[in-house]
Order: C-alpha cells, then structure tokens, then sequence
C-alpha cells in the first residue's frame, strides 16, 4: 500500500522513527573526502614529474645524436661534392685531347672549396700541371706508384685521411679520381683539399662555448675541433672514442676530452666514407639538469605518504554509514522492512529515510517501466540497426530551444568524439563558410513549409580536412506544439571524391592521348620520309618505335604518370638483350626521378640506339657489350643530367657518310623537346653518345636537399 491510499483510509503514513543522536554533516565528510581524493592527484603528478625527468634525459640524447647524425652527413656531403668535382672534370675533352693549359684554367674554376689544389698525374709519376702553381712551372715527381696501381685495379676514387704534404707541409685530405680513356686508366686526377672546409662546417653550427665538438678521419685522427683547433689538430681523440666508433657507428659514451674535461660524447660516423662526427657535453651541464626533477620528486613523495595517511583516518569514518545504506538497499531489494538505526550522518539518515517511503511505490513503477523498456528497446535495436547498415548518424534539433541532440555516429560525421560536447552552434560553425547560406535556408524552408529538409554540403574536422555531409530530416510537431526537426547524417566524401577523381582522369587522358598521338604522328611522317628514299626496312623500324613508346607507357602508367626512375627506363629498353650473367649490358648511376615528357623522348632515343647496336654494332656479336653510366652535376651552371652510352667488343665502326633516320629522331626527341645537347663518337672500337640535358627539363622536383648519399644503381 502506497502513501496515496493512507491518505483514502484515513490513516496516517506509516514513517521510520530514527534514534537521536550525535550526528555528522556529510558537508563535512565530503570536504575530508575531497581532501583524500587529491592525493592520488598528487601521486600522478609526481609520475608526471619522474616520466618528465627520463624524457628530458632521453630527449636531450635524442637531439645530441641526432646533431652528431646530421653533422656525419654533412661531411660525406662535403667530401662527395669535391668527388663530382672531380668526376666532372675526368670527362673533360681537354685530358683526351691533351690541351693541358686549357684543362689547367677549367680546373682553377671547378669551385673546388679553398683551400685546395687538383694535379693531373701521368702513370709513370710524371705530374703534368698543379692548379696550386701556374701553368708550365717545373714540378716534382710524384712519388705514389702503390697510390696509382690500387686506382688502376679498382677504377674508382680513393680518399685519404688526414695526412701532412711533403712540398707544401700543410694538412690535407687528398682524392685521387681515374681518368678513364678508351678502356685503360691514361692518367691520375688528384685534389687537395684542405681541413678548413671541415672547420666551417663545425663554426656553422654555432655549438655552445662550453660544448665540443670535432671532425675524425677513419684512423680517428682529429680534422676540424670547436675549440682550439690549431692546438689538437692532426691528433689521435681520446681511445674511449676511437674504440666505440670502431664497434658501433654510433652511440654516445662517458669520456674525457683531451682538454681533460669528463664529457657525454655523441658520435655518429658517417655511411660512405666512415668519417666520424662528435658532439662532446660537460657531464656537470648534463647532471644540472637533472637535479631539479629529483628534488620535487621527493617533495611529491612525502605529500603522497601523508595523503595515504590521511585518506586511511577518513576511509573509516565513511565506511560505517555507507555500510549502513548498503544493508537497507539491500533490505529493500529484498522486499523487507530496513531496521531503524541511525547512521549518525544527517544527509545518510535523510536518504534512508526517503528510500524506505519509496519502496512502494518503486516496485510498482519497475513493473511498468521494466514493459515500457523491453518495447523501447526493441524498438532501438531495430533503428540501431538499420543506422549502422547504412552509416548513417541520428539527429533532433528544437530551434525554440536550440537544444540539438546527435548519436556517436553523427557526432562522427563531423570529426568530433563520442563523448564531446557538440552544439547545434558547433554544426553551424563546423559547415563550410561557402555552404553556410544552402544549409540555413534549407532549413529555414523546411521549418515554414513543414516540408522534408535534403541538403549536402561541406564540413572542416578539428584537423582542418574537409568532408562531404548528407542531411536529410522531417518537421516533427511535439505535444507543446513546438516544432523540432529530426532526421539522420550520412559521410558522402568517399563518393564525392570518386566523383571528382573521374573527371580529373578523363581531363588526364584527353591530355595524355592528344601528346602520345602527337609524337606518333611526327615519327610515321619521319618514316614516311625514309620509306619514300627507299629505306625498305622502314616499316619494321616504324613498328618498333611504336612497340617501344608502348613499353614506355606501360612504364608510366605503372606509376600513374608521376614519372619513372631513369634505371627503369634504361631496363625497360634493354633487358631483352641482357644475358644471364647480367654483364652484357651494365648499368651505373645514381637514382634519378624523370617527368614524364623526359621518360617518352628518352626510351624513344634509347630504343633507336639499341636498335642501331643489335643491327651494326656491339650487341651483334656475343662478345659485344653496352655501358651506360648517368651522373647529376649540381656543381656546373645550370646544373645538368649527363647520360653517356659506350659500346665495345663488336665489330668495327665507320664513319656515316649521312645523318641516319635514327639519328634524326634522337636529336628532335631529345635537342628539340628537351633541350638536350647529343654528342656522337664513330670510334673504331664501338660509339659512344654522350647527352646532356638541363635538370630543370627532365627531373621531377624533390623535397630532399643536397646530394643523395646512394650514389649508383645496381
């Protein structure tokens, strides 16, 4: 029997009788509560402080290695770009020609970094002129026979460590280049470079008065130091250092400088040449700042140990009347009467009291809730449902109250979390500023006309990218009469972008297939030409043009034409006469990145000179070989690509006495769409064709800065 029929009978309300007594304010255990509660608070700051001492310690290593990373690179940088250098001035035509005053000015301006010198050595030790002395002075023999032989067998440049010269008596690093003519090593390029290159790179860096830091040889010898350099220069550093460069390229140990300060020392060596960078820092700048975190971490840790305390004393003070409450919920579940003894906190005994007038009435209520939540829920599974099958999110918004209510779904529709608040104001501030105006006079008219609201348009995440939204909605009339409009939210970016990636591909190959046509149109009005001189084999050489530039589509059509690597382009022409040994034709150069319009103009050319090699020249003869080496030369004004092809081991090749077809279609493919220069050599032993061409023509633009550090392709 509940209240309401006490009050029918007559009689009074049946209510608890609670003994009197001393009573606690729950006010004042809450505040002891509160009180406790921020004690774990305290503890997680002190985690906080102890995880922010160990990420400063490993951020502060991180960041020294990662300047002794860098700094390595730089080295190989330097000592590469010197390396170019060199490569660039071994294919001069002055060596082969034997104009060695013209070679002696173009070796003065190479740009080699002051202060250095190049020789040019013959192989009996003779040295033919020195850049550090003017043309024609009498020079010393040069005495490095072993230096000489090691070039020979190896074909490759050797560079030295730091060593002192016998004439000048300076410190140097030398490089010694092959120049290569025909097949044999005709002569020795050596430069000298001094330390002094090194010695900037450290001052660039503007490292801290009490830091080090120090350039060393592969034999661990000092080449450049922050401090003092003139003192220690030449030098063996430290053993610790020479020892854990030698087992690891890089880490960091504890040493000692060889000013005798204890030092963290961070070292990296560098990937080509194996020089080595190190940053060296005092171990007293290392500890202080440390210290400080240590400190507060005890403070933290003796606030904890007095939190812990004291949240024991009030834990018991609030266990004996939730104890209480926990054995009258309990008496109630149960369906019997709850005992009246006080719990001696006044709110406690307050909400005893209500629990126990309630009960009556609880269990009648639960009967009708417990239907009306078996229908509700049904009902939600179903729309949950059929929701989530179609990604859609719900919605209501009452614009009388500018209440909006969104499931996680729709909340995700627009880049927020499930739990985040999420106003009808956020909608409105989250839509596109050019779309604002369609999404508010679609609802405008929806709300006036009581009509269905469909409207798309754009939203912009917390992250700044931007999505396509489809809402769709219907006026609901509530039993107050107001209106509200509820409706659901759909992701449609996926399908607009498709949308959009469709017409970009038709615009793409109107594009591609009006230049493709182009060059095949040029090519059949050129072998028109030759087939009208009588050249019977113009057909099948028409035939295999068109086969080629198809191989050179498939190419870019593998890299949706964003441009292929020139070693592909290389393989993708020549690997059909490659035999399986793979030394018939090799293949040398670093990695370069070609635009489209340079990979269809250079297979082009490429497939005429195989052509050309497999009819007259090396590829004829099983012996016979190719050899294409390519090298990017940022060093010359403007910076060019150059491709050399060379042949060797066929027959023997004469002098044309007229510009072939073939010829032709390189020099319009390549001079004229390009600007590219096409050099080509009748040598009795086999043709060689250099080209060049400007970088700015034929490469694809890349983020990366400098030189790369993988220097040739396999």
């Amino acid at each position: 029997m509940n209240e309401a029929d006490h009050h029918a009978s007559g009689a009074m309300p049946r209510r608890p009788h609670f003994a009197v007594g001393t009573r606690t304010s729950l006010r004042q255990v809450l505040w002891a509560l509160v009180l406790a509660l921020t004690l774990p608070a305290v503890l997680i700051a002190a985690a906080g402080f102890y995880s922010g001492y160990r990420a400063e310690r490993e951020a502060t290593d991180l960041r020294l290695q990662e300047t002794a990373r860098a700094l390595s690179l730089s080295i190989d940088r330097e000592i590469e770009t010197s390396e170019m250098a060199l490569r660039v001035l071994a294919l001069s035509p002055h060596i082969a020609n034997r104009d060695f005053a013209a070679f002696h000015k173009q070796a003065q301006e190479a740009g080699l970094a002051a202060p250095s010198w190049v020789a040019l050595i013959e192989p009996g030790g003779e040295v033919l002129l020195n850049t550090r002395v003017p043309y024609g002075s009498p020079l010393l023999h040069s005495r490095r026979e072993d230096l000489f032989r090691k070039v020979q067998e190896t074909r490759k440049p050797q560079v030295s460590d730091l060593h002192t010269a016998p004439i000048t008596g300076q410190a140097i690093i030398t490089i010694d280049m092959p120049v290569i003519l025909g097949d044999r090593v005709a002569y020795l390029l050596s430069a000298a470079i001094g330390p002094g290159i090194f010695q900037q790179l450290i001052t660039d860096q503007r490292i801290a008065p009490s830091w080090n830091a120090a350039v060393l040889d592969r034999s661990g010898r000092i080449v450049a130091r922050s401090r003092s350099p003139e003192q220690f220069m030449g030098r063996l550093s430290n053993p610790v250092i020479r020892d854990a460069a030698a087992a690891s390229s890089e880490g960091n140990v504890q040493s000692v400088t060889l000013d005798g300060i204890p030092v963290r020392a961070y070292f990296s060596k560098s990937p080509i040449y194996g020089w080595t960078f190190v940053v060296s820092v005092p171990s007293t700048e290392l500890a202080a700042s440390f210290r400080r975190p240590l400190f507060w971490l005890l403070v933290l840790a003796g606030c904890i140990l007095m939190g812990v305390f004291l949240a024991a004393v009030l834990s018991r003070l609030i266990a004996k009347p939730v104890d209480q409450l926990v054995s009258v919920a309990q008496a109630l579940r149960t369906g019997r009467e709850p005992g009246e003894a006080t719990t001696h906190v006044l709110e406690f005994d307050m909400i005893q009291k209500a629990l126990t007038e309630a009960f009556s009435d609880i269990r009648e209520k639960e009967r009708h809730r417990n239907e009306a939540l078996a229908r509700i829920a049904d009902s939600e599974a179903r729309l949950r449902l059929a929701l989530n099958a179609g990604h859609l999110g719900s919605w209501e918004y009452t614009p009388s109250t500018g209440v909006f209510v969104a499931s996680p779904q729709c909340r995700a529709n627009f880049g927020r979390g499930p739990d985040e608040p999420f106003s009808y104001d956020d909608v409105i501030a989250a839509i596109h500023y050019d779309d604002r105006a369609r999404q508010a006079e679609a609802v405008s008219q929806a709300l006036q006309n009581r009509s269905d609201l469909h409207v798309e348009y754009r939203v912009v995440w917390p992250d700044h990218t931007e999505h396509w939204i489809r809402i769709s909605g219907r006026v609901r009339m509530g039993a107050d009469g107001g209106l509200s409009l509820v409706g659901v939210s759909q992701d449609i970016t996926e399908s607009r972008m498709a949308e959009e990636r469709r017409g970009l591909l038709l615009h793409e190959l109107n594009h591609r297939v009006k230049n493709t046509l182009a060059t095949v149109q040029s090519v059949a009005a050129m072998t028109r030409r030759s087939a009208e001189q009588g050249d019977a084999g113009a057909w099948d050489a028409f035939l295999g043009r068109v086969q080629g530039l198809a191989k050179t589509h498939d190419l870019l059509t593998a890299t949706q034409w964003q441009g292929a690597l020139l070693e592909d382009v290389l393989k993708n022409e020549l690997e059909p006469y490659q035999d399986t040994m793979r030394q018939r034709i090799r293949l040398r150069g670093p990695k370069v990145n070609l635009q489209p319009s340079a990979v269809l103009a250079l297979g082009l050319a490429i497939h005429e000179l195989a052509t050309n090699a497999t009819k007259y020249g090396s590829l004829t003869t099983s012996e016979g070989k190719v050899n294409v080496m390519w090298a990017v030369t940022p060093a010359l004004n403007p910076p060019v690509l150059i491709v050399e092809w060379v042949e060797s081991g066929g027959p023997l090749v004469k002098q044309p006495t007229r510009q072939g077809f073939g010829t032709k279609l390189i020099q319009r493919g390549l001079a004229q769409q390009l600007g590219g220069e096409i050099k080509l050599d009748f040598k009795p032993e086999g043709i060689r064709c250099v080209i060049t061409f400007p970088i700015s023509n034929v490469m694809v633009e890349s983020d990366e800065t400098g030189v790369s550090v993988e220097r040739y392709a396999s």
